[in-house]
């Protein structure tokens, strides 16, 4: 049986990197993908769940005196970063 080793190559307040050495052919993508999910299931943040826009029924309605539409906004909203 061969004995899997960690080592740390970097580490900072929001950064890390590791090496897992060695991994069967394809297990590094099961490792990963399980690392993915845990990280993100974890990771606190804000982000924006609802808009409402006062006389907008749906996405694809036009708004008088707006040049872009409605999907257009949500979709720079949707990018927003919030901190």
């Amino acid at each position: 049986m061969v004995s899997i080793q960690i080592r740390s190559l970097a580490r900072e307040d929001k950064y890390a990197r590791y090496e897992i050495m060695p991994l069967e052919p394809s297990f590094g993508i099961t490792v990963g993908n399980a690392l993915r999910r845990v990280l993100l299931n974890d990771i606190v943040g804000a982000a924006v769940t609802h808009v409402r826009i006062d006389g907008v029924l749906h996405e694809y309605t036009t708004i008088p005196g707006v040049k872009e539409d409605v999907i257009e906004i949500l979709l720079n909203i949707k990018e927003l970063a919030i901190r």
